[in-house]
């Protein structure tokens, strides 16, 4: 009997305390062709099948999780940096030398344009926005 009530106990405990893990973030686009060249070219982002197939929806891993681009009819939302996707690469400088060439601007925390922030902790963080003006962080915390 006593066996009986400790495991259940365990695994009342163990439902308890389950954790929840990231299943996808959802993008609002004015044009998911644009978009869609945005995240896999520059960003570098793994298109994965999605099952709409209606041309309005572009969906990426990231890790476990996944980004879903929808497109519908746009209306322009507000856009404040502390609101922002941010992405890590072991490789910062490939990311900004691809902005670059892209003629895409890219900022510091403060706003400084072309500039990097290094924070407290050394890494290294840029912002910039994707086609719909979405902010975007890139850091090298790989």
């Amino acid at each position: 009997m006593k066996t009986i009530l400790f495991v259940s106990l365990m695994l009342i405990a163990q439902l308890g305390l389950a954790q929840v893990k990231l299943n996808h973030i959802a993008v609002y686009v004015e044009d998911s062709e644009e978009s869609r060249n945005f995240y896999s070219d520059i960003i570098g982002l793994e298109q994965i099948e999605e099952p709409f197939k209606d041309g309005l929806h572009v969906w990426y891993k990231i890790g476990e999780s996944q980004l879903h681009l929808i497109e519908g009819e746009w209306e322009e939302p507000t856009i404040n940096k502390n609101n922002h996707l941010c992405f890590s690469t072991a490789d910062i400088e490939k990311i900004i030398k691809k902005l670059r060439e892209q003629n895409i601007s890219f900022e510091n925390w403060p706003g400084e344009k072309n500039k990097v922030t290094t924070r407290v902790d050394g890494v290294k963080q840029i912002y910039f926005q994707d086609p719909n003006g979405y902010w975007v962080e890139v850091n090298n915390d790989y």
